[in-house]
């Protein structure tokens, strides 16, 4: 997991019998980037012999480190105070083979996890916890097949995730069947998804112009101020995702079609557009659709044995690892480049 400065990276490795975590940093700044840089420096963070800790993710403005430890509990490590906290117990994971997907919110604030509810293991939940380790996980599938490999998109305000509920069931441990679905943390994301075409056309023309009325106003009262703090800045831009969990069951959405052998999905940064690798003829190839129109398209035919694939923070790019190869799709034509 790359920092926020992109100068920084912090990653697990088995050395001397266990899994550790360590942090590297480019030490001159001369050199713009890892592939490039002549000096790093490396350290060991929570050093210990005995404890496994596995799976770093960088919070979202680099002060943070959550990571899986014993492979059955989420923890953070703020860099600063070299403190840890806890944010899951261990209680909702059984399997020790491995480590479990979650993410940082983008503000930081809250966690999308998968683990175990109501003790059904090996069938996993999509959940959401709050990252300052104070608060209990909420339940946002209940489904009793497993669901997993979440996501956060449309800024935060919804999750993205793959299910088998509506598929061909894991009952003998191979053969499931899987579907895209979102769920809608907010009321008024929700709302906007279900909008039509043309009604959402007019719904952004109309924050456009709230936008620019509310810039007007701020520039006017900030026009005898002067500030020079860049990072208050920046912690500014990052809106808190506003979660609303009474009646969050009512909006989570299948996108799918149908289902298929999935191997990963992802939505555009507008959130008009489904990106998912599915496998219905033979290998894993690419397919679209619009979220709106609700129309679905092959859209690459890769053949892959295998797929899986990240979209940049931009939003501007997407990464894909399949068929032996990493290729790069550019969002707004959509071609594939080595």
């Amino acid at each position: 997991s790359f920092g926020a400065d992109n100068c920084t990276l912090v990653y697990a490795s088995e050395r001397d019998g266990n899994w550790q975590l360590y942090k590297a940093e480019i030490e001159r700044k001369e050199d713009l980037n890892f592939p490039n840089a002549t000096l790093i420096k490396e350290e060991v963070l929570l050093p210990s012999k005995t404890v496994e800790r596995m799976y770093p993710k960088f919070s979202p403005d680099g002060k943070e480190v959550a990571f899986i430890e014993d492979r059955i509990r989420l923890k953070v490590l703020n860099l600063e105070t070299n403190k840890v906290r806890q944010i899951t117990d261990g209680s909702t994971w059984y399997e020790l083979s491995g480590g479990f997907n979650y993410a940082w919110s983008p503000d930081g604030k809250w966690f999308t996890l998968e683990f175990i509810g109501n003790k059904h293991d090996p069938y996993s939940d999509i959940g959401l916890v709050s990252a300052d380790g104070k608060g209990q996980i909420i339940n946002l599938t209940n489904s009793g097949y497993t669901s997993g490999s979440p996501r956060w998109v449309m800024g935060g305000n919804a999750i993205l995730f793959i299910t088998e509920r509506y598929g061909m069931r894991n009952h003998a441990s191979w053969g499931s069947l899987n579907d895209v679905m979102i769920a809608f943390l907010n009321q008024d994301a929700y709302d906007k998804f279900r909008l039509s075409k043309e009604d959402y056309e007019l719904q952004k023309e109309l924050e456009k112009e709230q936008e620019k009325a509310a810039q007007k106003d701020d520039k006017a009262s900030k026009k005898d101020k002067k500030s020079d703090d860049k990072d208050a800045k920046e912690e500014k831009k990052v809106k808190d995702i506003v979660v609303e969990t009474e009646g969050i069951e009512d909006r989570i959405i299948r996108l799918t079609p149908n289902s298929s052998d999935l191997a990963s999905a992802i939505i555009s940064k507008d959130g008009e557009k489904l990106y998912y690798l599915s496998a219905f003829e033979d290998g894993f190839d690419m397919w679209k659709m619009d979220l709106r129109k609700r129309e679905t398209k092959l859209l690459h035919k890769m053949n892959a044995s295998w797929a899986d694939m990240e979209m940049d923070k931009e939003g501007k790019n997407l990464f894909l690892l399949g068929s032996n190869s990493m290729q790069k799709m550019d969002m707004g034509s959509e071609k594939l480049t080595p």
